[in-house]
Order: structure tokens, then C-alpha cells, then sequence
């Protein structure tokens, strides 16, 4: 089986029979999703994993990204599967709502003025700047990265839960993190569409 675990260089532990892409120099394969195709034949990988990557892709590149992972993934009747978390825009502004400043302290972020008000928060939520490459320059709700994904010739996208993942193994603590903001989605194509 070939399962990749996609932006996971930071703090994902390596695990038997997957492969982390990241740009980072600890990945197994260093890689820019977003400029150059992924190094595997059509149709040749049973799962993609990606924990908080795709908020980092310029929204002019998004789209090459999801046809790669929709390229080289296995259709649904052999068993391919893409989950991917994502920071839940909905829940940052339910939380700003609110006036939830917990919400963003829970956040893994660095502020960009740790003295700034609820809107410095919010902010800070959007545009992180603590990651290799780009911070966040995209953001997402369930509505929103379902619409690219079916744009991208995925007949399936489903919210999951957090840990709740439709294949078994990726239910461990080595994969879900940020419980606190992440939108889980899987998505999948069918032959049949």
C-alpha cells in the first residue's frame, strides 16, 4: 500500500508504511505540492493525509494541488481515501462572535501581537505566519472546501468528526490534531461518478 501523509513534517511521527511529504528537510520526500505533481503514478495511492497544509496554498495553486491528490489517488472501489483537516473558518467566527477568547488561546498559533483584542486574535487565526513557506493565505468552511473538491473530480466529500476517520488506522493519535479548530473532511471518486 502506498499512504501519504502530506505536510506532516512538523511534529508527525513517523510511522511503518507511510510516507511523509512536506517541504521540510525531515520528510521522507521533499516535496512542493503546490508548484511540482507528485511523484506517483495515476491511480497508485490507497490514502493521502493532510493536517493543516492547505490553508498554506495560495488559492491561485489550490486547485493543481487537488487534482494531484485526485490524480494519483485510488478510486473509491479499490479503497482510496483523502481525509484532510483544515482550521474551520465558521468556528473562528462563531468564536469572535461570541467574543470567545479562549477559542483562539486554545488555537495553535503564533499572534502577531499577543496584546492585540479579540480582533488582533481573529486575525492572527487568519494570516499565521509561524510555518515554513507561507502561513495561512486560505481558509475554509465545510461548504467551501467541499465546492473544491468536487471541483476537482471528487464524487465524494463528507465532514467527518475529529478522530473519526472512516478507515480505522487513522484513527490513532498520530494523526487528528488541533481538536480545537479543525474541520475533518474525507473525500473519495467513484468510477461510476
Amino acid at each position: 500500500m502506498t499512504k501519504l501523509n502530506i505536510g506532516g513534517g512538523k511534529g508527525h511521527p513517523r510511522l511503518p508504511g507511510w510516507t511523509i511529504v512536506d517541504l521540510r528537510d525531515n520528510a521522507d520526500l521533499v516535496h512542493d505540492i503546490s508548484k511540482d505533481p507528485l511523484p506517483f503514478a495515476d491511480g497508485s495511492v490507497d490514502v493521502i493525509f493532510t493536517s493543516h497544509t492547505l490553508e498554506h496554498i495560495m488559492p491561485q495553486r489550490l486547485g493543481f494541488v487537488l487534482g494531484e491528490f485526485r490524480r494519483v489517488i485510488k478510486p473509491a472501489e479499490d479503497g482510496g481515501l483523502v481525509r484532510i483537516l483544515v482550521p474551520d473558518i465558521a468556528r473562528a467566527v462563531r468564536a469572535y462572535q461570541a467574543r470567545d477568547e479562549e477559542f483562539f488561546k486554545k488555537s495553535e498559533l503564533t499572534p502577531f501581537d499577543r496584546n492585540a483584542p479579540l480582533g488582533g486574535m481573529l486575525m492572527s487565526w487568519f494570516y499565521s505566519t509561524s510555518a515554513v513557506g507561507h502561513g495561512h493565505c486560505h481558509c475554509f468552511d465545510e461548504e467551501y472546501l467541499a465546492y473544491w473538491l468536487k471541483n476537482h473530480g471528487f464524487t465524494r466529500a463528507e465532514r467527518t468528526a475529529f478522530g473519526e476517520s472512516s478507515l480505522p488506522e487513522l484513527r490513532s493519535d498520530a494523526f487528528d490534531r488541533h481538536p480545537n479548530d479543525s474541520l475533518c473532511m474525507e473525500a473519495a471518486w467513484s468510477r461510476n461518478g
